[in-house]
């Protein structure tokens, strides 16, 4: 579940080999300000772990004192039926792992066969998951599930629980992260997905849709308008569907509109064609906010 940009990361910092003698050092090119190179990569977080599963230890000896000078049992005896929670104990971990990657193969097998509605019900089924995994995974699968099933809110939640279950949210993982961004994007809580996902492209680089959604929110936001232009044309050398560059095409449209380039953002809509989507809708209201005030001029200059 967990992406990582290690792979890319050691890539570009591989080089050609060493340096001949001859060589001089020239000066490096100037950075591209939106092909983002990763600045510090994360330390690898641990989540704290499952509670009920701390609470065995104590449990057994509450038990064992009991059985010994309450119910008044030999100590052989009673270490004897002391025993069950320490031993799992020990055991939990173990379970609790299984149960969490049968949980994420099982998941994968209903989200490529389109039997989302199923995910709940298989989420509910992983017992040694729930009970005994760090409380962060849980809710970053409880997360998953509720945004897969089309619940923004609630993947939010969970996914702001699952960022709270390591020492420090920033260093959770990318997937806990990125999952917190979208649902905060989806429900138009647009400071906070710019926050999250301008950090995740300043660590990890590029990830799939980041660019997209965090220029759409600068957007709708209103700030940093250029930069979000930007930010879509480097988007667009990320994307190889028609329908994903039609969807770039109107953001860059609503983005010159509220720059005050009318002509430019017509051009652009022109080029998608008049499309039933919140983004055509979005984009239709501005063009329309801006004809508004020249229509009212006109009106006043015939009477």
């Amino acid at each position: 579940m967990e992406h990582s940009g290690t792979a890319v990361t050691a890539q570009r910092l591989a080089g050609p080999g060493r340096l001949r003698p001859e060589l001089r050092l020239v000066a490096p090119p100037a950075p591209d300000p939106y092909d983002v190179q990763p600045m510090a990569r994360q330390r690898r977080a641990e989540p704290d772990p499952s509670l009920l599963q701390a609470g065995l230890i104590p449990l057994a000896l509450v038990l064992l004192f009991f059985l010994i000078y309450a119910a008044q049992l030999p100590f052989f005896t009673a270490a004897i039926l002391a025993c069950p929670p320490i031993l799992l104990f020990f055991a939990a971990p173990f379970w609790a792992r299984r149960s969490v990657a049968r949980f994420d193969r099982d998941a994968v097998h209903l989200l490529t066969t389109a039997r989302v509605t199923d995910l709940d019900r298989r989420f509910g089924r992983a017992i040694g998951m729930r009970l005994f995994a760090p409380g962060a995974l849980v809710a970053e699968r409880r997360g998953m599930v509720a945004a897969e099933q089309g619940r923004p809110g609630e993947a939010r939640r969970a996914y702001r629980k699952a960022m709270r279950g390591y020492e420090e949210s920033e260093h959770a993982p990318v997937s806990v992260q990125l999952g917190y961004a979208h649902a905060s994007y989806t429900l138009g809580d647009d400071p906070e997905a710019v926050l999250v996902y301008r950090r995740l492209l300043a660590v990890e680089g590029a990830l799939p849709g980041v660019r997209r959604n965090l220029a759409h929110a600068l957007i709708r936001t209103r700030e940093s308008l250029r930069e979000a232009l930007g930010l879509l044309e480097a988007a667009r050398r990320e994307v190889s569907t028609e329908a994903a560059r039609a969807e770039i095409t109107l953001m860059e449209a609503l983005g010159e509109a509220r720059l005050g380039n009318r002509a430019t953002a017509k051009s652009l809509s022109a080029r998608v064609g008049d499309v039933d989507t919140p983004l055509g809708a979005e984009l239709r209201v501005e063009l329309d906010a801006e004809l508004a005030p020249s229509r009212r001029r006109k009106r006043r200059k015939r009477s």
